[in-house]
């Protein structure tokens, strides 16, 4: 009985080895792959657009949680889609909230790209904040308008500084510092007027 029961324990560890063994190996494999493989990175955002556009999406996604997570945190808690576009610009009142993209920026460094959905991840957060605070309609300056550019802008500044962009880009957003890009008829308000003149 007693070799019986020795030669079960010595059956069951050898079996548990095994298994414990080939989990580790697929672990392995496994690691090895995302290692190897750009496509291999996820995410939850839904990314629309041609292969190039999402490639790049991807990359300044995996930037900003390898280099900046707590803003990969915020992108993926206030954007479910990022899109290819004709001119750039946040929807967040839509559903999911969409980061829209256009040529000029999807085309940019992937620091300077992470560092635009950062930027726009923040406005719909403003977007979102006031929504569930105050539970009625989001008047526009809560989210745009000067104040709201400012705060976006400083979280794209941070941004910057955390991936570890060049100096250039962090010096070009930090001269944005007060003033309204954003304005391109000059009529001190953000509308379609802008959108249309808009190539980036």
């Amino acid at each position: 009985m007693k070799h019986f029961v020795l030669l079960l324990t010595t059956l069951f560890l050898t079996y548990y080895a095994s298994v414990e063994m080939a989990a580790v190996h697929a672990i392995k494999n496994n690691a090895q792959k995302n290692d190897q493989s750009p496509s291999a990175f996820s995410t939850p955002i839904h990314i629309s657009g041609d292969k190039t556009f999402t490639n790049h999406t991807n990359a300044a996604l995996k930037l900003l949680k390898n280099k900046a997570p707590s803003d990969y945190t915020m992108v993926i808690t206030y954007i479910g889609k990022i899109q290819q576009h004709t001119f750039s610009g946040m929807a967040a009142y839509e559903t999911p909230p969409a980061y829209k993209v256009g040529a000029i920026t999807a085309n940019a460094s992937v620091t300077w790209y992470a560092s635009t959905i950062v930027h726009d991840a923040y406005h719909s957060k403003l977007y979102h904040d006031y929504l569930y605070t105050y539970k009625e309609a989001v008047p526009d300056e809560a989210w745009t308008g000067m104040e709201a550019e400012m705060k976006c802008l400083e979280a794209q500044i941070q941004s910057l500084i955390q991936i570890k962009a060049p100096k250039t880009e962090i010096d070009y957003a930090r001269s944005l510092r007060g003033t309204n890009w954003w304005d391109l008829n000059g009529d001190g308000i953000y509308d379609a007027e802008d959108e249309k003149l808009r190539d980036w």
